[in-house]
């Protein structure tokens, strides 16, 4: 999007959001105690009852990569669904998402101690599906294509670039918690606008 400075500053929540991430990815980066911390270890959440690692390891990331991608995706996102939910429901959608999104894993690893899992996919697909959900029409301009995305193009892709990583990759990426993430954010978005995603629905049909 060739305007995204000057609706980045015109953005206080997704700007704060984001940087939050950032800065606490950092943390994670140049402290290894601080990423053990807040890092989901399922193990740890059944032995421990460690809960909270279901939301902390949302706002750390693998490398400088994994963040950007996530936070790029989330933000090409943002504004149309916040315009249409509100900041509340919106950052609502998001830090929920995070949580359901590492559930399957959890219950999956719960017996593993030496698995480990990061990273705000859940949250990005919710947010992404939510935006496909709520504005059918949303386009994206990407600077490296010459015209414009469908949202619902990008989003289908998204998930499929995160299923061949979840053969593939062998790093601690939940790239699994993209499914339960976009599955969830569809669910909570229809009970958010129920009739405007009914109307979504028909018109890609």
């Amino acid at each position: 999007m060739n305007d995204l400075p000057a609706r980045l500053l015109a953005s206080p929540v997704p700007v704060l959001l984001i940087a939050s991430v950032a800065i606490v990815s950092l943390l994670g980066w140049t402290s290894e105690p601080v990423r053990r911390a807040l890092i989901l270890i399922p193990y740890q959440v059944r032995k421990n009852g460690h809960i909270h690692r279901l939301l902390t390891a949302g706002w750390v990331h693998a490398d400088f990569s994994h963040l950007a991608f996530n936070m790029f995706s989330l933000y090409f996102f943002t504004e149309q669904t916040i315009r249409v939910l509100g900041v509340t429901r919106y950052l609502a959608l998001y830090v929920t998402a995070v949580i359901v999104g590492f559930i399957p894993t959890t219950l999956r690893y719960m017996r593993k101690p030496n698995y480990s899992s990061l990273g705000a996919s859940g949250a990005v697909a919710a947010v992404m599906f939510s935006a496909v959900l709520l504005v059918p029409k949303l386009k994206l301009q990407l600077m490296f294509l010459p015209i414009p995305v469908p949202g619902i193009v990008f989003a289908v892709a998204y998930l499929a670039y995160s299923a061949w990583h979840s053969y593939t990759a062998g790093d601690d990426i939940n790239h699994d918690a993209h499914f339960s993430g976009a599955v969830y954010g569809a669910l909570l978005t229809y009970a958010f606008e129920p009739a405007r995603v009914e109307r979504t629905l028909k018109s890609f049909f």
